[in-house]
């Protein structure tokens, strides 16, 4: 267990920081064993109760919204403890997060009933790609296609991802360095939030090969660790920022006033940063996460789960916040696995176990989350959100992948698709994706635009499953192309461009 201690006056807090450095090297240098305690007491309180109480709640939800796909559940409402019907919109920011726990659960149990229903609330939400009003593109596309195109390589769902980081990438200003998160409020308002929606671009730029995406999303990811850091690790929640790139003023509008630490927001910072290290491999980056995680662990009260605020100095608005130890658990599992601190892992298994009890989780009630007792900002807690949800269920997965556990065959389907070349426009060389439904004599080749066959890439029996062909274009004068897939009597057919 980790010991956790008073930050009062200055002589407590330097006793804590000394007495947590002690911690922290005393775990790395029983780092095997340190995980193994953890790992057997969060396997005694029995992972699979609490996938279990996931899908009752989950299926619960379903039921209270009707199965009706275009209604993705933000939060709870307090009185009645039933998702609010003011916030099941695809347009609120919190849309993802439902879909997005479907996917979990589907990889958790193998489940294709699972499956159906994640593609049905994932598919409603392809209208947001387009979406140019706020920063959140990547919160409600990624965790729901993203999580759908990961597991099922669904190709269109690549293409739907695609299309969403270049909208959120519009929001980006070069002369700021960043994406503006906010049009409603401020000048040129950047929030901690916003971390979260660069993996987005990360992955779409690791994916498709565009440098300038990646340029994006490092840039913000850089402006952020300059501006929303604190030196002793803690966050503002917003900059806001003048037309010429300076930094009008700093606040927290979530949190408890202007200079407090708002735990979601520490959570966010311990996430993204250490996302942001994975595509961008920069010390700095992992430095940023630690420190931030450093912060939130020193400040957790006995039970692992925080306050909505960590300065909050009044106690009738002092709620917990289930939602920012759920984001931080996961956070830390994955921050484990860069820098295999047992501080990480184990603070993460501790806060799973408070979250699986009874004092957090909804097994025990009629509420329809799966956690309780999120707070979504100051004056309005206890309530359940989805976001929590998700987070719980990504980090038992994490936790799970941490043990190397494994996990359930899924039944992957195939789809008949063919995708856009890349790069197009294209010089000679270029690549084309498709996927078969069924296996069947297929064939691939590409026309000129007055018909006339150019070339047979592709002709013969060929199994289910997803292939990439080579094109090279070298001979050819520059123009419009057309490149057709026939498989089983149906065809499919796209237009490339050659620039010689």
């Amino acid at each position: 267990m980790i010991s956790k201690l008073c930050t009062g006056d200055n002589t407590f807090r330097f006793l804590a920081i000394l007495m947590a450095g002690f911690i922290i090297s005393l775990f790395k240098f029983n780092n095997v064993d340190a995980q193994q305690r953890s790992s057997q007491t969060f396997e005694s309180q029995n992972i699979q109760q609490a996938l279990n109480h996931a899908q009752n709640k989950l299926l619960q939800t379903l039921d209270e919204i009707n199965y009706n796909p275009a209604k993705h559940p933000g939060h709870t409402n307090p009185e009645t403890g039933e998702w609010d019907v003011d916030y099941l919109s695809r347009n609120e920011w919190t849309s993802g997060f439902f879909a997005g726990s479907l996917w979990y659960m589907y990889r958790l149990t193998g489940e294709d009933s699972w499956k159906e229903l994640a593609k049905t609330w994932t598919e409603d939400l392809e209208p947001m790609t387009m979406a140019t009003f706020d920063h959140d593109t990547g919160f409600r596309i990624f965790n729901s296609f993203g999580n759908g195109y990961k597991t099922l390589n669904k190709r269109s769902y690549y293409r739907t991802i695609l299309k969403a980081a270049n909208t959120l990438s519009k929001r980006f200003d070069p002369a700021i360095g960043a994406i503006k998160s906010w049009d409603w409020t401020g000048n040129y308002p950047v929030i901690i939030d916003n971390l979260m929606n660069l993996e987005l671009l990360f992955w779409v730029a690791e994916n498709s090969g565009n440098r300038s995406l990646y340029n994006i999303a490092k840039t913000h990811a850089e402006t952020s660790l300059k501006h929303h850091m604190r030196e002793d690790g803690s966050t503002y929640h917003v900059v806001d920022f003048d037309n010429n790139g300076d930094v009008y003023r700093k606040f927290t509008t979530q949190g408890a006033g202007p200079t407090s630490v708002w735990t979601r927001g520490q959570a966010w910072a311990i996430y993204g940063f250490t996302m942001i290290y994975r595509f961008t491999g920069e010390k700095k980056f992992l430095e940023a996460a630690e420190a931030a995680s450093q912060y939130f662990i020193e400040r957790l009260p006995s039970d692992f789960v925080p306050y909505y605020d960590f300065f909050e100095p009044y106690r009738s608005v002092q709620t917990k916040d289930a939602s920012a130890a759920a984001i931080a658990a996961s956070g830390f599992l994955e921050l484990y696995q860069h820098t295999f601190n047992s501080l990480y892992f184990n603070t993460a298994v501790e806060i799973l176990l408070s979250l699986s009890s009874s004092d957090y989780s909804t097994h025990q009630s009629s509420l329809s989350s799966i956690l309780k007792k999120s707070t979504l900002h100051r004056g309005f807690g206890n309530v359940g959100t989805s976001y929590a949800d998700y987070y719980y269920l990504e980090a038992i997965m994490r936790y799970k992948e941490v043990l190397e556990e494994e996990f359930p065959a899924l039944n992957v389907e195939n789809f008949l698709f063919l995708d856009q070349n890349y790069p197009n426009p294209f010089n000679n060389q270029t690549i084309i994706y498709y996927s078969l439904e069924q296996s069947g004599e297929t064939k691939l080749s590409v026309y000129d635009m007055t018909g006339r066959h150019v070339q047979t890439l592709v002709n013969g029996q060929m199994p289910a499953g997803s292939f990439v062909v080579p094109f090279d274009g070298s001979g050819l004068s520059s123009g419009v192309y057309i490149y057709r897939l026939r498989n089983n009597g149906t065809v499919l057919t796209r237009k490339m461009t050659l620039i010689q």
